[in-house]
């Protein structure tokens, strides 16, 4: 079973009858990939169910618009028409929607109703947008990047002055939105919040790792990687993980979809040889060079994608020649960005004596 079956099978069901669990968390955070703009309120006061917030997204958004999406967001539309048909989700409540795109920043965030004073606040991982992608790598480099700064001011604006239980989540890079906003959120709001969700999310550097911030919400915290997770182990992490089975390898296995289902949970199981290795050459990696360093090479790499004019990732699809173009502006990088790009290959290769990473 998959996400999808859960849907099917458990779908008969309403959050008063079987309470909200961890595949319920999975599910609103894979929805919020969704364009809502246009259909959902940036307030609390215009509530739309999700039943009929899906109609009217579904009325206007064709199967060869959605088709021409990423990954992320062509199985969030997958789980939302799932999802809209089921007695358990279709009368939840949506609102307070928020998506910002920019040239340096990408960041969207919805707030689920599932039962009169129970919210679900899920963080949208990265979309197309290249600027997003970098805001994800920065984030080795850089505390706090801008979408840190949205998803705290977005706690703090809606739920200030609500009495509302909260549960906040995401993910992947929305995973690690809802830790770090759930950690630095004004403190009348963390008491409120139940759980905080890391669906494969990114994790922290050492400095907000080893914080009081942190040590507040820790309890609290539960972050959710596949046996072949990838994305989950990147920058630091406590290492309590619950690990769970997942039908993919290497990078595919991000996808939630792929994720195994047993009844109302999901499969336990234990870290590969592939994930651990990773893992060690992450930390190894991010050891040897320090904050300003990765910035520079940051820089250098999305520099190249800059003048190719290249903003999002289907601009990358349809540009053939990007490759080539790379491998020629990589002779006019300096030699420690040089250095830092050999040496984060040889950790791709040590990882690929296990599996394929791609």
């Amino acid at each position: 079973m998959n996400i999808n079956d859960y849907i099917y099978y458990y779908g008969e069901y309403t959050f008063k009858e079987k309470p909200f669990n961890e595949i319920d968390n999975v599910i609103f955070s894979l929805i919020s990939y969704v364009d809502f703009n246009g259909i959902l309120s940036k307030n609390k006061q215009n509530k739309l169910t999700l039943e009929n917030a899906s109609n009217i997204y579904f009325l206007t958004h064709s199967k060869k618009m959605n088709d021409i999406n990423i990954l992320a967001i062509r199985k969030g539309i997958e789980v939302l028409k799932n999802a809209c048909k089921s007695k358990r989700f279709k009368d939840v409540l949506m609102y307070n929607y928020c998506y910002i795109g920019n040239e340096s920043s990408q960041f969207s965030a919805l707030t689920f109703e599932f039962l009169k004073n129970y919210c679900y606040v899920a963080f949208e991982g990265t979309d197309q947008l290249i600027s997003g992608w970098k805001e994800d790598m920065m984030m080795s480099c850089t505390f706090p990047v801008d979408a840190h700064k949205y998803a705290i001011k977005y706690l703090n604006k809606f739920f200030n002055y609500s009495s509302k239980k909260l549960i906040v989540g995401g993910h992947s890079k929305g995973g690690n939105l809802a830790e770090v906003s759930s950690m630095y959120c004004k403190n009348n709001i963390k008491k409120r919040i139940i759980n905080i969700y890391s669906n494969d999310g990114q994790g922290l550097r050492k400095k907000e790792l080893l914080s009081k911030q942190y040590k507040s919400i820790e309890n609290r915290f539960i972050h959710i990687i596949p046996s072949n997770s990838v994305v989950g182990l990147l920058l630091r992490h406590s290492g309590n993980y619950l690990v769970i089975k997942t039908n993919a390898k290497g990078l595919l296995s991000h996808d939630a979809t792929t994720w195994e289902v047993n009844y109302d949970k999901f499969t336990k199981d234990k870290l590969t040889k592939f994930s651990k290795v990773l893992d060690e050459g992450v930390i190894r990696w991010l050891d040897k060079y320090d904050d300003k360093q990765r910035e520079i090479f940051i820089d250098c790499l999305f520099e190249v994608l800059e003048k190719n004019n290249i903003k999002t990732l289907i601009d990358i699809k349809k540009n053939k020649n990007l490759i080539f173009k790379i491998m020629k502006s990589s002779k006019d990088l300096n030699p420690i960005v040089k250095e830092m790009f050999i040496e984060l290959l040889k950790v791709i290769n040590e990882t690929n004596k296990e599996y394929y990473l791609f």
